[in-house]
């Protein structure tokens, strides 16, 4: 992470700007790890292992990728969430730090599952990458379910 933080003391507003400063960097999720859950409108979402599942399908289809495009728009408010918390947040040096590693996670979830929804970019990457046999796609087909049945809507 690009900001020294203090830990345990209240975030002073220099170190809130380095943070945010850092969070709007270009590439300041490569290297993060993607949260294993996320709590989503309420739901918890193992959001790693999803992300995994999409990544290792052997074959992407045309309902995947509308899903994944609803997907990242619930992730995408979480980053919007996560950076707001980070930026008007009553928060001690910690806390900031943990909120800035999971918007860094999730902006990672974001970016891998971006890729996904282009076609081009998708044949390319299915072209020179090796694919797990036999990937269960349990926790994705759940979250898809979830999401149709329950109608997450889009974000403004």
């Amino acid at each position: 992470m690009g900001a020294e933080i203090r830990d345990n003391d209240e975030i002073s507003t220099r170190e809130r700007e380095k943070l945010l400063k850092s969070l709007h960097s270009s590439l300041f999720w490569v290297g993060e790890e993607i949260p294993y859950k996320v709590m989503i409108d309420g739901n918890e979402v193992n959001l790693h292992e999803i992300v995994w599942e999409i990544v290792n399908k052997p074959n992407i289809e045309r309902s995947d990728v509308d899903n994944i495009d609803k997907l990242l728009e619930l992730l995408s408010a979480k980053e919007k969430e996560y950076e707001d918390c980070l930026e008007h947040g009553n928060v001690s040096s910690d806390e900031a730090n943990e909120i800035f590693e999971k918007a860094a996670g999730v902006r990672r979830a974001i970016m891998d599952l971006k890729e996904l929804t282009t076609s081009a970019k998708r044949k390319a990457i299915f072209k020179c990458r090796h694919i797990c046999d036999n990937v269960e796609t349990c926790e994705w087909d759940s979250l898809a379910e979830d999401m149709k049945d329950k109608c997450w809507s889009k974000r403004s």
